[in-house]
């Protein structure tokens, strides 16, 4: 087993417009429900407020092997949920991307309030040294993949996630998600994880879906998707981000990496 704690689990991607949130709900319900650990976000729904903190090289590498194609990708990020004040955990994750496959190793390193306190500009290097045991080498080896490539914050992807889970836990486990104004900060302060948005990456009238599953799809996905006429698309938040602010909103980078049922509507400049 690696030492890394590694959480392998197929994903897939839909761009969807707001307006069919409760079809989806209403198909899906009977074979899951709100996440429990989930904090009301109105009308019912269950989710969390997510932040993350993304890194690139100077020369942008990470975005470049995105626009490439690349097999075998990692997004490094720092992540936060909820609102300042509210001492939320604060992980340093590498997602890996082997197309829908992604194995995702992540370690809570401190709070959301000593992270933003911390008057270091590199915050994940200071907090790291604190860490014991195998979490001490997870975190090690983020940091590694982070200033070994001399990688630095490029922007804070911001997203209120809905989140759902099997109603039946014999079952495999699995996730639907819906995020929606979805958003981001270009050139942040890493220490400021909640710093407001200063671009929009999705419309406001669309959200992206996940499906997230161990093992084989459930039927009931295929459900939903059939019976909305959804296809699965790539879906980098990352990307967009980058195209939109660090990139200098380059039309063709954005177009290319707009979901096609959102590009299609024109909702891509």
């Amino acid at each position: 087993m690696s030492r890394l704690q590694d959480i392998g689990r197929f994903e897939y991607k839909y761009a969807v417009p707001v307006s069919l949130r409760d079809r989806i709900v209403e198909i899906a319900r009977d074979h899951v429900a709100p996440d429990p650990h989930a904090q009301p976000l109105g009308k019912g729904a269950m989710g969390y407020s997510v932040h993350s903190l993304y890194f690139d090289t100077p020369g942008l590498l990470d975005f470049y092997q995105r626009l490439d194609e690349r097999k075998v990708r990692n997004r490094l990020r720092v992540r936060t949920y909820g609102r300042p004040g509210q001492r939320q955990p604060v992980f340093l994750e590498n997602k890996r991307k082997l197309e829908h496959w992604v194995i995702k190793h992540r370690v809570m390193v401190c709070n959301s309030d000593d992270w933003t306190s911390c008057t270091d500009q590199r915050p994940w290097n200071i907090f790291t040294k604190r860490i014991s045991g195998q979490k001490r080498y997870a975190a090690r080896h983020f940091v590694h993949l982070v200033d070994d490539s001399g990688r630095i914050p490029v922007s804070i992807v911001h997203y209120v996630r809905e989140v759902f889970v099997a109603r039946d836990p014999n079952q495999p486990k699995v996730r639907l998600t819906l995020d929606k104004f979805i958003n981001a900060t270009i050139s942040p302060s890493p220490r400021d994880l909640y710093a407001p948005g200063d671009v929009d990456l999705v419309p406001r009238d669309w959200m992206v879906l996940e499906l997230k599953f161990d093992g084989d799809r459930p039927g009931w996905m295929r459900v939903v998707c059939r019976e909305l006429g959804l296809r699965a698309h790539p879906v980098s938040k990352f990307g967009l981000s980058v195209a939109k602010g660090v990139a200098g909103s380059r039309y063709r980078e954005v177009r290319y990496l707009t979901p096609p049922p959102i590009r299609t509507m024109g909702g891509f400049a």
